[in-house]
């Protein structure tokens, strides 16, 4: 058979009629996520046109999942509870599992190939919660994008390729034999079918890099994770290596195997390996409920009790563990250590990022418009007359109207943009890649947002809260800001001007004065 390169599998992914499509609610996610802009509503508004995409979205914030004590009532509120990110990759991610390769001699649903998929996302999952990653979520589909190109491969070869897939022993002798016969694999053709559905990056470059595991375990040792691509590969890969060793049984040697292979990749201990194990144990009924698929047999989930597991990973992995303890109390410091820093870049009150944090990503952003020439807006918020309502409602109103002040800004800004709790009633929000007229109309929408919400101060007393606001921007090539403190310091002092002038409005800095 003619072995064909990339620009042929790219031509073949794009004339095949019988290539999956995602559904056009979740093409129309994918675009609204490329625009930095776009608010929570706008996406609410698109996924509200599936309304199977919404009662699986509400079934899964009120699911193990979450564990919430009180149910989710409305989409909105499950997205808010979620978050935005968490709520776009589980709609992919519900989209994805619809998919089929259009073939009926050539179906993929009498093979492991669906629960396979769904082991992988659930596993990725469990470990990035394991691990504290703050976008779980994104693992999740990032695992269960990982073979799509078997999708794309039986879409343009037919029953030849899926009786291939169904011979091949396992995952590696599969790619070994697609490449020998093809000359290319799934891993190639998925990272380009998630292209040619314009998926974010990430998600695309960890399909082929988790495929290759000795990049992941150098990965893990030399890569400055920055864009977490590293990351998200190497949690990928071990979870795999897990859904394998569920597939088969979930033996000892073949969670052991799992277990050498998370130790390798991503330097998990035996006790942090039992935790994703039993969570995985414990969120299978689940998730095989929201995916509507069966994962594992029943019998295999009543042998992998609380004793089974930690014979499994305590142990039977005590040599294993023993030879690495150092490094085990080594990882366990840096996890720590990683922790504290991200609890040192919080605000306790609001949840916001704290006056340490937007300082550094001041001058980080302050840096990249400059190098960009790229505008880039400073925003500085003062909640109108706080000090005299704190005084005459007492500090714990005064507190819930901060931090409801800050949950009403945050939902405005972009994902794009940094949120921060200044100090006291003051906020300052970074706008990158923003002009002055486009900084002017999303604090507008900001000031609209407090204003119009009813603050309950006493009983059934309710009152109506306004902030001042004052705008500076670094214009590349129009106006001259040396320095991130110099640009801050313009948007303080248009704040000032609007407190001065009558408060509950916007300044925005003269430009000629930079």
């Amino acid at each position: 058979m003619q072995h064909l390169d990339e620009s042929q599998i790219i031509a073949q992914l794009k004339y095949c009629k019988r290539l999956p499509t995602l559904p056009a609610v979740a093409l129309q996610l994918v675009e609204l996520a490329e625009d930095s802009s776009a608010a929570l509503d706008e996406f609410a508004k698109v996924i509200a046109f599936d309304p199977a995409l919404v009662g699986k979205l509400m079934r899964t914030a009120n699911s193990s999942f979450y564990g919430l004590r009180r149910k989710v009532s409305s989409l909105s509120e499950a997205i808010g509870f979620m978050g935005l990110n968490a709520t776009i990759s589980l709609s992919l991610s519900f989209s994805l599992r619809g998919l089929s390769c259009g073939q009926g001699d050539g179906d993929l649903d009498d093979t492991n190939y669906w629960s396979r998929s769904l082991l992988t996302a659930l596993a990725a999952r469990t470990i990035a919660i394991e691990l504290r990653e703050l976008q779980p979520e994104d693992f999740l589909l990032a695992g269960l994008m990982q073979d799509i190109g078997v999708l794309a491969m039986a879409a343009m070869l037919g029953n030849p390729y899926v009786t291939l897939y169904k011979n091949s022993p396992d995952h590696a002798s599969l790619l070994e034999y697609e490449a020998a016969r093809y000359g290319f694999d799934h891993v190639r053709a998925g990272e380009q079918l998630l292209k040619h559905w314009r998926l974010p990056v990430h998600i695309h470059e960890s399909v082929w890099r988790s495929h290759a595991p000795a990049d992941c375990a150098q990965d893990r040792r030399t890569e400055d994770c920055s864009d977490g691509i590293g990351r998200l590969s190497a949690c990928v890969a071990t979870a795999a290596c897990i859904a394998d060793a569920w597939i088969e049984g979930a033996s000892a040697d073949a969670l052991n195997a799992a277990y050498r292979t998370a130790q390798s990749f991503l330097d998990i201990n035996a006790e942090q390996y039992q935790n994703i194990i039993a969570s995985m144990r414990d969120e299978m009924p689940a998730m095989e409920a929201l995916f509507e698929s069966e994962l594992v047999d029943p019998a295999v989930l009543q042998s992998i009790g609380d004793s089974a597991l930690e014979l499994l990973t305590v142990r039977n992995l005590h040599l294993l563990q023993a030879s690495v303890v150092a490094d085990g109390h080594i990882q366990a410091l840096e996890q720590r250590i990683a922790t504290l820093e991200m609890q040192t870049q919080r605000d306790s009150l609001t949840g916001l990022y704290n006056r340490v944090h937007l300082e550094r990503k001041l001058a980080q952003e302050f840096d990249m418009a400059l190098r960009d020439q790229s505008p880039f807006s400073v925003v500085f918020i003062d909640i109108d007359l706080f000090k005299s309502f704190n005084d005459s409602f007492g500090h714990a109103v005064g507190d819930q109207v901060l931090a409801t002040v800050a949950h009403r800004i945050l939902t405005i800004s972009r994902q794009t943009d940094t949120v921060a709790r200044y100090g006291g009633e003051e906020f300052v929000v970074l706008l990158p890649h923003t002009d002055v007229d486009a900084a002017r109309a999303i604090v507008e929408q900001m000031l609209k947002s407090v204003r119009e919400t009813p603050y309950l101060i006493r009983g059934d007393a309710r009152a109506h809260i306004t902030f001042s606001a004052g705008i500076a921007a670094l214009l590349p090539g129009r106006t001259a800001f040396s320095t991130p403190a110099a640009l801050i310091d313009a948007a303080d002092s248009a704040l000032y001007k609007t407190k001065g002038a009558g408060r509950g409005h916007i300044t925005v800095h003269d430009s000629g004065l930079a």
